[in-house]
């Protein structure tokens, strides 16, 4: 999708709203639990063929067999919705699915981009030829993790394509990216540095685009060890200068922010309150009052004896290991010891609880609504890797999921990442910036809050 392949039912518009995409227009019946989705008239699939809502129906049933743990998959989509029933109507051009419990963000659903309508054709060899969407372009070549080659699609539905060709090109370091800009053998490039978008910027004859968007950087805080103690805790949270962190160690690629659900989205930031804000001396004090001392003079503090030294999980990732090691020594100037450690992935470290902290970074905002990602504290959750058990969140939580009133859902929210904060269990450092760089020799490229649209239509070349 990101590459103007496919398009779904709905998207995404920069404040997170819904937006009709392939569907004109939506509704929920009285139940709760079923949607009726219109589609628009007239859009044809990249081979030619008319997309009606059977064949939408048959995309949908596809990628939920793909993705059901039953058949090998990773059960993602199950976690996003089950329905119970899905059909399609040719004649009043209606997919109706009926979801098996009451699913409000159903609409943000049906945008995340494994929802994007193909052609369903099990004899295509999708690693190869990719799939047969609805987008502006068309895979006429593709070599897994290396590039891409787009043609136009004659069938398209929404407008002129501009360009008869698109090459897509993956290159690992981004000073290679921004000097491909500078060399003019690309027209545009994903996430390049802040000292190379300065470097950009006073060339002056480039585009830059950059919004803080809807993934949080944070580290999960297990409350079943040293990390229960609720003194030590707070201590950590308030010892680490994350403001630091995101505008200087990682050079801007985070723009700092305290609480789970970045600021940028309207879940209610600035009625949050953060009572562990940074102060190193308030958190070594703290630590004294609550007895939490080095009482053998070796520069650690010690709990039951034993000296503080906290196990840090992190992926192999050079950025998330240097804002582990930035926060390590900034724990070590209160008396607290943390060792990094780097992991292939964090999958099974999270599940079997086999830490003190560990990193992720993670789209809070998959389906336009936090709810799904605020799972990681609801007690009875297959995601709360830190056994975190709280009567009222939980009682708040079981109120959201089911609230399709958007002013209820979004006091919900800000009630639950009050929680979050008042019991410093996520150690949040900030939301990435994203940032689509661009050459004048094309104009309409620009960063989308969503991440999710790269390569669209409007842009074309320049005038």
């Amino acid at each position: 999708m990101r590459w103007g392949v496919g398009e779904c039912l709905v998207k995404f518009a920069d404040d997170y709203s819904f937006e009709p995409w392939l569907a004109e227009s939506w509704s929920v019946a009285d139940d709760d639990l079923t949607w009726t989705f219109i589609l628009r008239e007239g859009i044809k699939f990249s081979n030619g063929e008319d997309m009606t809502p059977s064949k939408v129906v048959d995309s949908i049933k596809k990628v939920y067999k793909d993705s059901d743990p039953k058949n090998g998959g990773t059960g993602n989509l199950q976690s996003f919705f089950t329905y119970s029933s899905l059909s399609a109507d040719d004649e009043a051009n209606t997919v109706t699915i009926v979801t098996t419990e009451p699913t409000p963000d159903l609409p943000g659903c049906m945008a995340y981009p494994w929802m994007m309508i193909t052609n369903v054709d099990q004899n295509r060899n999708l690693a190869i030829e990719g799939p047969i969407g609805t987008g502006p372009y068309v895979i006429e070549s593709m070599t897994t993790d290396v590039d891409i080659k787009l043609v136009k699609n004659e069938y398209y539905w929404d407008g002129v394509v501009p360009f008869e060709t698109v090459s897509i090109m993956k290159v690992e370091e981004p000073s290679t990216r921004s000097m491909s800009l500078q060399d003019g053998s690309t027209d545009m490039a994903m996430s390049i540095s802040a000292a190379d978008r300065q470097t950009l910027g006073n060339l002056g004859d480039y585009n830059i685009s950059e919004v803080s968007g809807s993934r949080v950087g944070y580290a999960h805080v297990n409350l079943e060890g040293l990390l229960e103690n609720d003194n030590l805790r707070n201590a950590v949270v308030m010892a680490i200068d994350e403001k630091t962190i995101a505008d200087i160690t990682t050079n801007g690629s985070y723009s700092y922010g305290y609480a789970v659900v970045p600021s940028i989205l309207d879940f209610g930031y600035d009625n949050l309150t953060f009572k562990n804000s940074f102060d190193a001396e308030k958190a070594a004090k703290l630590l004294d009052d609550a007895g939490i001392v080095d009482t053998n003079g070796d520069g650690i503090r010690e709990i039951d004896g034993e000296n503080i030294v906290l196990d840090y999980k992190v992926t192999a990732s050079r950025q998330m290991n240097t804002i582990a090691e930035a926060q390590v020594t900034q724990l070590t100037n209160i008396g607290i010891k943390a060792n990094v450690s780097i992991t292939e992935t964090q999958a099974d470290v999270l599940m079997n609880g086999d830490f003190d902290l560990a990193a992720s970074n993670e789209v809070t905002t998959p389906t336009g609504d936090p709810a799904k990602f605020l799972n990681h504290w609801y007690s009875k959750s297959d995601t709360n890797y830190i056994s975190y058990n709280n009567a009222e969140y939980d009682e708040i939580y079981e109120k959201l999921i089911t609230e399709f009133d958007l002013g209820k859902r979004k006091e919900y929210i800000v009630q639950l990442q009050q929680m979050i904060l008042d019991d410093s269990v996520a150690l949040v450092y900030g939301y990435y910036n994203y940032n689509i760089c661009s050459t004048s020799a094309i104009e309409g490229a620009y960063c989308p809050t969503s991440d999710f649209y790269w390569v669209t239509k409007d842009i074309k070349p320049a005038k």
